[in-house]
């Protein structure tokens, strides 16, 4: 019987262009591709339409797929003689379970590989202006899960030993237990003024971070509301920050693009992204609006997840298209309401207005002048997406 084989496939943190070369080839080939709620829902458009895609998305206290489930998945499809991709967010042996999961296939005889992927701990950082190490601040750093707790509901570390033993600290998904997180550094021997960033949403152009000290950064981080996914910065080398913060100055950090592809936008579509925007140039536009589970899936998880807050249609048959197909894939109207919405005719304007939809006219499809309309926005945007407080 022909055996399929399985791909643990690190997507990287959040930023398209993060995934390995390796990575995408084997997602571009792949018959199943069983994917985490961190990956990037726009990387799936790589895969073939006929693709089986499985969301085994994971929040606190909602789970898609358990874990079980999840290696039920991988052997029934691998049996079939089927190549697939375990798709998981940033570096798959970085607290993503990839362990259990090839031990798993190995049990079963199940080829298998695992190509690494770029973590969040060292991307988000970066794309936030710090260097876990530096030479003259920091020697060395360790990642630690802010997840995995103990019978007092604890994350499950020796706070002793970690406050001591390295210089720069980066915790995964630990913005539950931020209150224990700090008391506890300081209780062994970290000093109350020691910098602490937070990244939330790293490496994607929606990134939030607030910077503050053991002794602040509790009171900070509920001022401004941040959330996991998150990654914990505890070191000297957070002062770095302000000279090499780089990623969130551009005009169009925090928004998130949506814009049809009946043309080629490919010029356009790299200037907005050196502008700062995440775009998604996505085909709802057809001569006859036709849906596939791959293109439905995709939009709604860049919508459910907050993904997109900008939307051209710079057409009125854009308009007119572009809602049918809304309509079509179930998406939730009341997803839109918050979204700024970019047109090139009055028709359109009138329309979307009318609907009580944000919007800006602009004479063409350029990017100076879509900057330009969305300026008075992001003044709005600025500092709750991306600001430091």
């Amino acid at each position: 019987m022909i055996q399929g084989k399985v791909y643990f496939v690190g997507a990287g943190p959040g930023d398209l262009d993060l995934i390995t070369v390796k990575g995408l080839r084997l997602l571009q080939k792949a018959d199943v591709v069983i994917f985490d709620r961190l990956v990037n829902p726009f990387l799936l458009m790589e895969t073939s339409p006929e693709a089986k895609l499985v969301y085994c998305g994971k929040q606190p206290c909602k789970h898609t797929l358990r874990q079980e489930d999840i290696q039920k998945e991988l052997l029934i499809h691998a049996k079939k003689g089927l190549t697939v991709v375990r798709l998981k967010g940033g570096d798959p042996s970085v607290f993503g379970r990839v362990g259990e999961e090839a031990e798993l296939c190995a049990q079963h005889l199940i080829k298998y590989e695992i190509i690494p992927g770029i973590t969040s701990g060292s991307a988000a950082s970066m794309y936030a202006g710090v260097p876990v190490t530096h030479r003259k601040l920091s020697g060395s750093f360790a990642t630690v899960t802010g997840h995995t707790c103990t019978k007092d509901g604890k994350p499950a570390v020796n706070w002793s030993s970690l406050a001591k033993a390295v210089d720069t600290i980066v915790f995964y998904m630990g913005m539950k237990h931020l209150p224990t997180i700090s008391n506890e550094l300081i209780h062994h021997g970290r000093s109350k003024d020691t910098p602490i960033l937070l990244v939330q949403w790293g490496t994607y152009s929606k990134q939030r971070t607030v910077e503050g000290t053991l002794a602040t950064i509790v009171a900070k981080a509920e001022l401004a509301q941040i959330q996991n996914p998150a990654i914990i910065l505890v070191g000297e080398v957070v002062k770095l920050r302000a000279k090499l913060n780089w990623f969130d100055q551009r005009p169009l950090s925090g928004r998130g693009m949506l814009i049809p592809t009946a043309t080629d936008f490919c010029e356009e579509v790299s200037q907005l992204k050196e502008q700062g925007a995440d775009v998604y140039a996505y085909p709802f536009l057809s001569q006859a609006i036709q849906m596939n589970h791959r293109d439905q899936l995709v939009l709604t998880r860049l919508f459910e997840d907050e993904h997109i807050n900008t939307i051209c249609l710079l057409t009125y048959q854009d308009y007119l298209e572009f809602f049918e197909y809304i309509d079509l894939s179930g998406i939730n109207m009341d997803s839109l309401q918050t979204c700024t919405f970019i047109c090139c005719d009055h028709t359109t304007r009138v329309h979307l207005s009318e609907a009580g939809f944000n919007t800006y006219q602009v004479s063409a499809m350029n990017v100076e002048r879509i900057t330009e309309a969305l300026l008075p926005a992001q003044i709005q945007i600025a500092e709750p997406l991306r600001g430091s407080l």
